[in-house]
């Protein structure tokens, strides 16, 4: 058989293989898409109480994504110790060892499961909240993606796709479906970290890492266009860089130079946050206050 002939049915190969694993992942969206509803049911007849019966109605609210490790977790930590309602999500709770220890620590603090690649998994959330107020909703998430795919006459696309649906599409998908929660809240905050990287002016300084760079550049158009949609509403969409931060997203850039620890970058992130005013709407906000033009 000739060499031509093996690679053509190892490319039918691959396509098939990957076409069932996207059917398998769209079923396992829809039994969850389901399930949510039925729980929505249970609880609009009183059979069940609603996830956040327990969250202090005199306190204010944050919801962030990625909570399990690195800066999402130091967010939970500090916004739980200053008395805030924590709803901390992430993919698998059930190996956030740390996470549940401070759930155990905070009763405010609680642990939801929800993958911001997954319509089903947002959709499922937002209607478990959809009664409550959320005063910040903070789009943690993020991944690197493989530096090694990023690279010139290396590029894969199929990488490009995984980078994109976290750190493009997931805080728009979240910012969309929790848009109502923020709408009421006292405070009326939409938070995306990073960003900087993805500017003309900073992007070209970090050689290759394309992927990375344009769902950045592509995360900013959304949430500045957002930002003009919700203004009269009163709703504030800010994107703060958190900085150089020594987390496993930093390892894996490839980053070896200075950085700060993950509790230094959260506080100052929070306190920037607490700043936030009309003005600063659309704003690319570095960790130290400083105004990032893009």
């Amino acid at each position: 058989m000739s060499l031509e002939r093996i690679q053509e049915k190892w490319t039918r190969f691959s396509v098939r293989k990957r076409d069932q694993t996207r059917n398998l992942e769209h079923f396992h969206e829809s039994i969850n898409l389901v399930l949510a509803v039925l729980l929505g049911v249970l609880v609009s007849f009183g059979i069940i109480g609603p996830a956040w019966a327990d969250l202090r109605a005199d306190k204010p609210t944050i919801l962030i994504t990625g909570s399990n490790r690195g800066l999402g977790l130091e967010f939970a930590r500090q916004y739980a110790a200053k008395g805030w309602n924590v709803i901390a999500t992430c993919r698998r709770p059930e190996e956030a060892e740390d996470l549940k220890a401070l759930a155990l620590e905070q009763s405010q603090v609680v642990i939801e499961k929800v993958d911001v690649t997954s319509d089903a998994d947002v959709a499922a959330l937002a209607l478990k909240y959809r009664d409550q107020p959320v005063d910040i909703l903070l789009n943690n998430a993020g991944i690197y993606g493989d530096v090694k795919k990023q690279k010139m006459g290396a590029l894969e696309f199929d990488e490009l796709e995984k980078v994109f649906a976290v750190n493009t599409f997931g805080p728009l998908r979240m910012s969309q479906a929790f848009l109502e929660n923020v709408a009421v809240s006292e405070q009326k905050k939409i938070i995306s970290l990073g960003g900087g990287i993805g500017t003309p002016r900073i992007g070209p300084l970090v050689p290759d890492d394309y992927f990375f760079k344009m769902s950045k550049a592509a995360h900013l158009m959304a949430m500045a266009t957002l930002q003009a949609k919700v203004r009269k509403r009163g709703i504030i969409v800010s994107m703060i860089s958190p900085g150089m931060v020594a987390t496993q997203h930093l390892v894996d850039s490839g980053y070896t130079g200075k950085s700060i620890s993950a509790a230094e970058s959260a506080a100052l992130v929070i306190e920037q946050i607490g700043r936030l005013d009309d003005s600063l709407g659309g704003k690319l906000i570095n960790y130290n206050g400083k105004i990032t033009p893009y």
